[in-house]
């Protein structure tokens, strides 16, 4: 079977370091494209996990950063192409929350990443339902959608798909591009799919010998950083604030998550170097994604008999 390459940087290659979130990472150039390049966390999945979400995204269709593994020096990590188009800009969501709560003369802690109380699905809802911004660069593709939220509320279905708990408000944004303006693609999913679970407690899990201990356990406890009433959210229950926001798109969503193709999903897993990632890893994250399919199945069931 094909696997996925790991590419190698040289050193001259590297540019800038990039400030943003709390992993080593720099800027680098391959014809004239500019790429960053992660350092994964030892004792983690995170580099596989950026890849797999990757084609996940790919296979509900979901505009995404894309992601290759690559090793610099001794390092390994991951690389991503630069979304960003020539002239344009990243705004990110901590940006938008802050302007958008200054106008209610409320303010925004938009340099805390997390426990930060007025992050909520229903203010981004009531940002990105704006009608200049876009749901997508290539709006031709997506023109069945009518606001960014309609794609955004697909962000928060993968991430409950893959009990990804990081949704903070520099992990989306806006795209400016001239006059047009657009949802960035996803993007950082490495906290998704137990990547910092250690594979003696995924094995414990997998086992039920511990009722306390289960797959199903852990995936419900699973938190987001949004708040709703002073209340963290799971991510289960970021969807269910999403089906009530936008009842339509959620269910478009939710009927992506119904036709994966669970096959498609090991062809997946099976293109990863043995030397990244364990079997038992492999197991538990797919094991993740069917708990999570038939979680979220609940929620489509309820909107369709609505």
């Amino acid at each position: 079977m094909f696997q996925y390459k790991i590419f190698s940087i040289k050193k001259e290659q590297k540019e800038s370091l990039e400030q943003l979130g709390t992993k080593e990472k720099f800027w680098f150039k391959d014809e004239s494209v500019n790429n960053l390049f992660k350092v994964g966390r030892d004792n983690t999945g995170e580099d596989w996990v950026e890849v797999v979400v990757a084609d996940i995204c790919s296979l509900l269709g979901l505009p995404h950063a894309k992601y290759s593994f690559a090793v610099y020096e001794s390092l390994q990590g991951t690389i991503t192409t630069s979304f960003v188009p020539d002239g344009g800009r990243l705004v990110h969501g901590n940006e938008l929350l802050a302007k958008a709560y200054k106008t209610l003369d409320i303010e925004y802690e938009e340099n805390t990443f997390y426990k930060v109380r007025n992050y909520n699905i229903r203010i981004i809802h009531a940002i990105l339902s704006h009608a200049e911004f876009n749901p997508a660069f290539n709006i031709i593709k997506y023109d069945e959608f009518d606001t960014a939220f309609d794609m955004f509320v697909g962000y928060i279905v993968l991430d409950c798909l893959i009990s990804n708990q990081d949704r903070h408000h520099e992990n989306w944004g806006l795209i400016v591009l001239g006059q047009m303006l657009f949802l960035a693609p996803t993007f950082d999913h490495a906290s998704g799919l137990g990547s910092k679970e250690h594979d003696i407690k995924k094995s414990k899990r997998l086992s039920g010998s511990d009722p306390r201990v289960t797959m199903k356990h852990f995936v419900e406890r699973a938190r987001t950083p949004f708040y709703d009433k002073g209340k963290i959210l799971t991510t289960y229950e970021a969807v269910e604030a999403c089906a009530k926001l936008n009842p339509k798109f959620t269910l478009y969503w939710l009927k992506k998550i119904d036709n994966i193709d669970l096959d498609k999903i090991q062809e997946i897993f099976g293109k990863i170097p043995s030397t990244l990632i364990s079997s038992i890893s492999i197991e538990f994250a797919i094991e993740m994604i069917k708990e999570n399919k038939n979680r979220l199945l609940v929620i489509k069931r309820k909107l369709e008999s609505e």
